[in-house]
């Protein structure tokens, strides 16, 4: 993927969890350049590595899963902040506040994120 190119991310539908367990997904599900929903997190597919953050932007919450990716660059689609999405960092405004992030561990052709909290709890 040209780093140059602002290019739509490929979103699907919400993974089913049910019988995966909340923090559980196949990486199948999360081509290479999209990203996908799993319960209240995003992950992203940036070539190749699975990243996990939050996913509404810090900002207004914006859905994070229906922005632009540039490389692991995330563009809101509400108000135009960008984020790392392996990071978290904050690239631009007018968000302030860095995306949570989260760490992926792979088992196979299964994947689980750890450490996710109910965002809307916060």
């Amino acid at each position: 993927m040209d780093s140059n190119t602002q290019t739509p991310l490929t979103s699907t539908p919400a993974i089913q969890t049910d019988s995966l367990g909340l923090e559980w997904f196949r990486i199948s599900d999360v081509q290479e350049g999209s990203v996908r929903l799993v319960g209240d997190v995003a992950i992203f597919n940036v070539s190749g590595h699975l990243c996990a953050t939050q996913a509404k932007c810090p900002h207004q919450q914006g859905p994070l899963t229906e922005g632009h990716v540039t490389g692991s660059t995330v563009t809101c689609p509400w108000h135009g902040s960008q984020f790392d999405v392996c990071s978290g960092a904050v690239l631009r405004g007018p968000a302030v506040t860095p995306l949570q992030t989260y760490n992926v561990v792979v088992e196979g052709e299964m994947a689980r994120v750890e450490g996710i909290q109910n965002q809307d709890a916060k």
